[in-house]
């Protein structure tokens, strides 16, 4: 059944309304375990912003990409104009560049609200990336000490066609990427689309020798970390040669236990070091916000 929500713009006039029209519209069963897929379909007849209507928002799946700084920086900021510029991928696009408004003692929330201004910005009528949702929908919030930009629009994947990204470069010069900790970044593309890449042991290893024989080392390179694990022990090297079928461990003592021919040998990558949720989206309600955002985003409350 489908419910009608009034949206009013607290800015513009709080006696304008407009309606959106959340729906169930489909349920589509997996397989037969009985998963299923929830498309919710949010619509709206009004007149958007530079005329026609507001396009649709169909939710197939949550996952929305972004972009998290490290948390090392803390509040209170400095911006000015030395260090006010980042550069901004969304979706995909083209890196754009962002300039900060400067300030002294700033929040985190006050460098957030503003970042999300400028990107939001970006999609207004006549900029560099018009009527692009993935913009003009964006969030960017200060939380745990992190500032996180969002993607505004959602996917089924992170990755590859059709993806939800979101990215932060340092800007051209009078970068804010150090003062806001995004030199140091965490982005789900990335995340995504690291697998691990493991191998195993064709021979016996001895605790302390130097090599282990292992069956295939494609993609596999010198400086790389790895874990391996026999389901009882597990231990950590960085390798300092790969061959054909070999991998020389860093070090002079390689690693302390022995290992038996079939022991998994894993290719370590760096992960999200707070454990980030898979995406910022993960309930009904939320998810709900965001398609009456969307759609109240692209509306013209003047008319």
């Amino acid at each position: 059944m489908a419910i009608n929500e009034t949206i009013r713009d607290l800015e513009i006039n709080l006696t304008k309304t407009k309606t959106v029209t959340l729906d169930l519209a489909k349920v589509v069963p997996l397989d037969n375990q009985g998963d299923e897929i929830y498309i919710l379909s949010s619509v709206s007849t009004a007149v958007k912003i530079g005329g026609g209507t507001a396009l649709p928002i169909f939710v197939r799946e949550f996952k929305a990409g972004y972009c998290q700084g490290s948390g090392f920086k803390s509040p209170p900021f400095t911006i000015s104009g030395t260090n006010n510029a980042l550069q901004v991928s969304i979706d995909g696009s083209v890196f754009r560049s962002i300039a900060l408004a400067s300030g002294n003692a700033l929040t985190g929330e006050d460098v957030a609200s503003d970042l999300q201004t400028k990107i939001n910005a970006l999609a207004g009528v006549g900029q560099l990336e018009a009527n692009n949702l993935s913009f003009l929908n964006a969030t960017v919030g200060f939380i745990n000490n992190r500032f996180r930009l969002v993607s505004g629009a959602i996917s089924n994947t992170y990755t590859g066609v059709g993806k939800s990204s979101a990215d932060i470069n340092a800007g051209v010069s009078n970068d804010a990427s150090v003062t806001l900790g995004f030199d140091t970044k965490v982005v789900s593309e990335a995340m995504a689309s690291k697998q691990a890449t493991e191998t195993i042991l064709t021979s016996g290893y001895t605790g302390g020798a130097s090599v282990l024989n292992v069956s295939a080392t494609t993609g596999l390179a010198a400086g790389q970390p790895f874990s391996i694990y026999d389901g009882t022990n597990r231990e950590y090297f960085v390798a300092s040669g790969i061959s054909s079928n070999t991998i020389t461990i860093s070090g002079a003592t390689g690693v302390a236990n022995s290992y038996t021919t079939g022991t998994v040998v894993q290719r370590l990558f760096e992960r999200d070091p707070i454990a980030a949720i898979p995406s910022p989206y993960q309930d009904v309600d939320s998810i709900v916000r965001f398609s009456l955002r969307s759609i109240a985003n692209q509306l013209d409350f003047t008319v």
